[in-house]
């Protein structure tokens, strides 16, 4: 899989802090925009916000990203979480799948436990060439591309661009990363979004650490 970051609220510290002063101040949005606060002091406003839970301030920062290379399956866990998170996937509608236009092969995902097992994945491998051959010859029976994707399966892989708010992301994070049983995609995708965002914003770091009770999954 690729990530890359494409966009993202340019100062959340600032941008949480403001919104968190707004509440409780009688000052104007505007007036305290333009205070020349410490980051000490926005951090600990920010902490405060997070460790007692009143996070819909979080809400105004977000991080937008690139994906590529994930599986259909992937797609249809992450498209679980929506609220505050935005997402425009490739259409299989719109992109056609014919060998002669993919380089022979629709992309696919492989997932470890098969990718380690010799036979498993002479198996796997064999069936998405078969299903591979079936997409052909039903484009060469004229059956248009969004019903031809019928064929296709979870391991097709996709790509989107997907927008999350902070909340948004701490929550999906806390679901397919924190907590046990996710599946090893997901949970790939997941911790690098926040790795990715940690490394624009170190001070959130320490909010994105694994549980020491996280599963990992194959």
């Amino acid at each position: 899989m690729d990530i890359q970051l494409i966009n993202k609220t340019p100062d959340f510290l600032k941008v949480i802090w403001l919104a968190a002063r707004t509440c409780k101040s009688p000052k104007t949005p505007q007036e305290l925009w333009q205070e020349d606060q410490s980051r000490e002091e926005m951090e600990r406003i920010a902490d405060n916000i997070i460790r007692s839970g009143h996070t819909s301030v979080l809400e105004h920062c977000y991080v937008t990203y690139a994906v590529a290379g994930v599986s259909r399956s992937l797609l249809a866990q992450y498209t679980r979480h929506r609220i505050g998170i935005s997402i425009s996937v490739q259409s299989q509608r719109a992109v056609s799948e014919r060998s002669d236009r993919n380089g022979g092969m629709f992309d696919a995902v492989i997932p470890h436990t098969i990718e380690q097992n010799e036979k498993a994945k002479e198996i796997f491998v064999s069936q998405l060439r078969s299903l591979q051959e079936c997409y052909d010859r039903l484009s060469e029976l004229n059956i248009n591309k969004e019903d031809a994707r019928f064929i296709l399966p979870n391991a097709a892989a996709t790509n989107f661009v997907t927008t999350l708010n902070l909340r948004s992301l701490m929550d999906v994070y806390e679901k397919r990363v924190t907590v046990p049983g996710a599946q090893w995609e997901i949970k790939e995708m997941i911790q690098r979004f926040a790795d990715i965002i940690c490394n624009e914003e170190p001070w959130l770091r320490k909010y994105f650490l694994k549980s020491e009770t996280t599963k990992v999954e194959n």
